[in-house]
């Protein structure tokens, strides 16, 4: 093997841990905040004033 596969090797196998483990931790889930992004629109705003 050259030692450019070896390395691509192990820097893949580095990326999958680091993933793995950042979604074991609960990283990149659901967003916390999601009452805050909800915005109403008015009636006279918008398409028919619903809820985006």
């Amino acid at each position: 093997m050259s030692i450019f596969r070896l390395v691509f090797l192990l820097l893949s196998a580095l990326a999958i841990t680091g993933t793995t483990y950042a979604a074991y931790l609960g990283h990149g889930g659901e967003s916390r905040d999601l009452d805050r992004s909800i915005r109403a629109v008015s009636a006279g705003r918008g398409l028919n004033g619903s809820v985006k």
